[in-house]
């Protein structure tokens, strides 16, 4: 009988240890030009000066200038010039980067504010998929920190 409900405990709670979380790109309004939409991606295992140091390099990838905003209480702010994204035809877009630990999983919450140049926000109010489109795009930044441990 205990070798059974072993059996059983094993089968049930061994497939949750193993399984990896998902990528995911939520999708919400948040404070920053009023509540403009915002999307926010959770970067696990990573050192915070590394993903920053990545992420102004993947932004000047995208022919993009990033800039220093703000840095208090563990919230480091980017703006992002002229940024052209594959998935905004080429567009030369405004991003606003919020950097923000994440204590409890070990790494740092990226949330992203996409400006287009009518001074809207992108959203899938009005570019359906973009939820999509976006975590395709922030998978390959992912992609880049996976390759990459530590700035040299």
């Amino acid at each position: 009988m205990k070798v059974f409900l072993l059996c059983i405990v094993l089968f049930v709670y061994a497939p949750r240890v193993h399984a990896q979380n998902p990528y995911e790109i939520i999708e919400q309004n948040m404070p920053f030009n009023k509540m403009a939409t915002s999307f926010t991606a959770n970067i696990i295992g990573q050192n915070e000066a590394n993903v920053y140091y990545q992420w102004q390099k993947f932004i000047e990838a995208h022919k993009g200038k990033t800039y220093l905003v703000s840095a208090k209480e563990g919230n480091i702010e980017f703006e992002s010039e002229h940024v052209e994204l594959p998935i905004l035809e080429e567009k030369s877009i405004m991003l606003h980067t919020r950097f923000a630990p994440n204590y409890s999983e070990n790494g740092v919450l990226l949330t992203l504010w996409i400006e287009l140049p009518d001074g809207s926000y992108y959203s899938s109010k009005n570019h359906e998929d973009s939820a999509k489109k976006i975590k395709e795009w922030l998978l390959k930044y992912d992609q880049r920190l996976t390759n990459i441990k530590f700035r040299d």
